[in-house]
């Protein structure tokens, strides 16, 4: 195998001109979280597209720079205080787009180096392109597009948009006109107020951190450094096989991936104590709820909520799908899912007045999360692109930040369900990993897992 560095950069792109772009806007409280938990781990995230062909590495670079110019319109600068951020317009940066051009005999070897890479690497302090690009051109006529971005400034969705333009400029499609960022959360989306001054808001978080305390999260089993390490299922996991089992169980997808992943954490041997509920967390896209709906512009627009159920390890599997089913469907009805973005710029407040120390120690115990999953089917947005044969396969990775200990995301592509995992190298191992993704994929094809 072989790996050749063609090209690390892209001329600056040309923004558009409309000056409210580069105004200072405030962060969400998600936006102000992320950025805080970079102070200890980088909090990247990957979407990994596998494409027919080997477009040449001009036509790459070109076509990743038209995609950026419609999305976002300039380099991203953070206030000192890390609560506002704005868009730089050309005149006042010099700052090139990251974009590699590898070519390997086979992708694997260099997408596993790359991933490792990416997922440690942080972002440039000041200004800079929340994106970093690389493409591997392969011996047989295949490339694998990486798309990593800086997860404070951009989410999953508003990626996969960035992906779609990217492929349609390969296909020499037009253009529409340039999207931007997405606004405030508290203007677009319907019945989403800001819940009133910290002291109002006190009370639910208090609840929260609570709960929290009462839930598992995994201590440190292996020496530093702390790295992040992926992973990903071996075997094809087909999606008609999990709605059949879905269906079986009355449930949706999403309800049965969450149970197994309450049942496969259970595999770990780690103490509980009396910490003994396990605290699994999930995004929630918001964007279709703004009036009118906010699709596809850059900017993290997300709910989300934490189920967390005791430890059970002899409750029947099929009850275990009901429990978090009846819960998702209350959370659902409520609309209390919006409440999370208000808890994390409640602690985005109490993190600023901490010293370093006293957030290294405390922040991952406030609300400790044993697992975050995300389920993103990716089939009708992409779906011209997967008729005509130009996308292969997807797949995401995501960074864990100090909160979580690991993530777990299954994407639907085509007529297959990719599961991957992200975790800490101090917190997990390898083989426990595998074993995680095994248990799901059992339970997910309504298998029984195999005993560990």
């Amino acid at each position: 195998m072989s790996t050749t560095l063609v090209d690390s950069a892209a001329a600056p792109v040309e923004p558009p001109s409309a000056p409210e772009l580069f105004t200072w806007r405030s962060l969400n409280g998600l936006q102000k979280m992320m950025l805080r938990w970079e102070t200890f781990h980088p909090l990247n995230a990957v979407h990994v597209l596998k494409l027919a062909g080997s477009p040449a590495a001009a036509e790459i670079r070109d076509a990743i720079a038209a995609a950026v110019q419609r999305h976002l319109p300039g380099p991203v600068l953070f206030s000192d205080c890390q609560n506002r951020f704005r868009c730089l317009p050309a005149a006042e940066h010099a700052c090139p787009l990251e974009i590699s051009i590898h070519t390997a005999d086979e992708s694997a070897a260099v997408l596993q180096r790359l991933l490792h890479q990416e997922l440690n690497t942080p972002f440039t302090v000041g200004a800079a392109w929340p994106y970093r690009f690389h493409a591997v051109l392969c011996a047989d006529n295949t490339s694998t597009l990486l798309i990593v971005y800086r997860h404070a400034m951009q989410d999953g969705h508003a990626t996969l948009a960035l992906g779609r333009t990217i492929l349609r400029q390969l296909r020499h499609l037009p253009s529409s006109a340039p999207l931007g960022l997405a606004d405030n959360l508290y203007g677009d989306i319907p019945g989403f107020h800001s819940g009133g001054s910290r002291l109002k808001m006190a009370p639910a978080v208090l609840r929260e951190i609570v709960t929290g305390l009462n839930s598992w999260r995994i201590r440190p089993r292996w020496s530093p450094p702390d790295r992040f390490v992926t992973g990903t299922s071996t075997t094809t996991l087909p999606v008609s096989a999990a709605l059949a089992t879905a269906r079986s169980l009355q449930a949706k997808v999403q309800d049965v991936l969450l149970a197994a992943t309450h049942e496969a954490m259970q595999l770990i041997p780690a103490g509980y104590g009396r910490r003994n509920r396990i605290g699994l967390y999930t995004p929630v896209d918001i964007r279709h709820e703004a009036v009118p709906p906010i699709m596809e512009a850059c900017g993290q627009i997300l709910g989300g909520y934490t189920l967390r159920f005791r430890r059970s390890p002899d409750t029947p599997f099929a009850e275990l799908v009901q429990q978090f089913c009846a819960e998702t469907q209350q959370i659902k009805r409520s609309g209390s899912y919006r409440l999370y973005e208000r808890h994390v710029n409640f602690m985005s407040y109490v993190w600023d007045r901490l010293p370093r120390w006293g957030n290294r120690v405390a922040g991952p115990f406030l609300a400790p999360i044993s697992a975050g999953l995300s389920n993103m089917n990716i089939n009708q947005f992409m779906a011209e692109e997967l008729q005509c044969n130009q996308l292969l396969d997807y797949l995401r990775f995501t960074g864990t930040g100090i909160m979580t200990s690991l993530m777990l995301l299954a994407t639907t592509c085509g007529d297959s369900l990719n599961l991957t995992t992200t975790h800490h190298s101090t917190l997990y191992s390898d083989e426990e990993m595998a074993a995680v993704r095994q248990h799901i994929q059992a339970r997910l094809l309504g298998q029984q897992p195999e005993r560990q």
